[in-house]
């Protein structure tokens, strides 16, 4: 059991992505974050990240900011009980899921009640450090662009040992130019490679149903978020139309909204962005909740640090080694983690270990649970605010 927290520290960085992301849901050019820093009275530190979408807004973010002041000016001594964060919508998940982070990133527990227990599955024992285990598969994301250079991208992520590839799609305004971008992939990798495309909401339900029905003879995995909003009953309805299966992304926002989701049959697959639902904690009683279900569970990334991608490597390793959906023998779905490379910088001292289309931690002497050291050269050059507070003089 770890000590009492004795102070909480706090950095916002901003990190330019390597070149410019599009998407769907508009064009990436920089990451925004709070890195959190838990230090306990033996002055360990546990890790966490807080992270926000554009589409959260300013609001959001002026209360996130507000509540990392808050929780750096309480020097340790009383975390906020998820209830309390709850109440703050996507601001509050977003740092109750720093905070899990650096509560399993000491050891291994979470706020849950605010009591330090959790439910869910088995405790979490952190992913695997480089040469201890066998990783986490991970796909490769290719940005939205035409169809030659997304063949050629799809090609080199293959050669480089990736077994799944993720398109972001969604933009193209006929639906020849999404089944040409879609031919030109699936041709260039062969038939064995799992295909999945993500539309980040770009499409109505007559859109969806068109476009999925044009693209289902290429053996795609799953399409993700097809439909804007969050109407399961839509959702369900576009399911019962097609042939692709389908996954929810952006709509899995907590613990209930997955269980809409699941109990209106809407969807094949949940894919889990811990920070937008609030934790590992909250992740792994989805992942419960899906696998009763039958529905497998993908964990992915909003662009976070390779503080952020550690927590999500440690929630998929706490994942079945097997299919965790209907198919039982199936293999594990691949998971939308490796994406650290896409800023300029990780923040971390030795980067996650990727090769073959696996992901690991770095681990070694002066890691937590979580196998990661923050680079504090990386957090000083990215940083742009810090919440000054004396409880940080240990």
């Amino acid at each position: 059991m770890t000590s009492p927290i004795a102070s909480v520290r706090a950095d916002k960085v901003r990190i330019p992505f390597r070149r410019p992301f599009p998407t769907a849901a508009g064009m990436w050019v920089e990451r925004e974050a709070w890195i959190l820093r838990l230090v306990d009275e033996d002055g360990r530190v546990g890790l966490g990240e807080a992270v926000l979408e554009p589409a959260d807004g300013e609001t959001a973010a002026t209360v996130l900011e507000h509540l990392v002041r808050e929780l750096t000016m309480s020097t340790g001594d009383r975390l906020p009980t998820a209830q309390e964060m709850e109440i703050h919508g996507s601001s509050g998940r977003a740092l109750r899921a720093a905070v899990d982070a650096a509560l399993l990133d000491l050891d291994g527990r979470g706020s849950a009640n605010g009591s330090g227990a959790r439910g869910g599955t088995a405790a979490f024992t952190g992913p695997a450090h480089h040469g201890e285990g066998p990783g986490v598969g991970v796909n490769a994301t290719l940005p939205s662009i035409g169809p030659a250079a997304s063949a050629e991208a799809a090609r080199q992520a293959v050669a480089a040992g990736f077994a799944t590839l993720k398109l972001k799609a969604g933009a193209e305004r006929e639906t020849e130019v999404l089944v040409d971008r879609v031919r030109a992939v699936r041709t260039a990798v062969g038939p064995d490679v799992r295909l999945r495309l993500d539309v980040n909401g770009a499409w109505d339900l007559e859109t969806a149903t068109e476009r999925l029905e044009a693209i289902s003879r290429f053996r795609l995995e799953y399409v993700e978020q097809p439909l804007a909003g969050d109407d399961a009953a839509e959702m369900a309805e576009l399911r019962s139309r097609v042939r692709v299966p389908l996954a929810a992304d952006e709509t899995v926002t907590s613990l209930r909204a997955a269980r809409q989701l699941l109990d209106a049959d809407a969807v094949d697959v949940l894919v889990v962005k811990p920070v937008r639902v609030g934790g590992p904690v909250v992740a792994a009683e989805i992942a419960d909740l899906a696998a009763e279900h039958g529905v497998p569970v993908v964990i992915s990334t909003l662009f976070e640090t390779g503080v952020g991608i550690a927590a999500g490597l440690a929630i998929a390793a706490a994942l079945p080694a097997s299919g965790n959906g209907r198919d039982r023998t199936a293999r594990a779905p691949d998971h939308g983690l490796a994406t650290a490379g896409l800023l300029e910088h990780d923040l971390l001292v030795d980067g996650l270990v990727l090769d073959e289309g696996r992901l690991w931690v770095p681990g070694g002497p002066g890691t937590g649970r979580l196998g990661i050291r923050l680079n504090e050269a990386a957090l000083a050059r990215y940083a742009v605010e810090r919440p000054s507070t004396e409880a940080w003089d240990l």
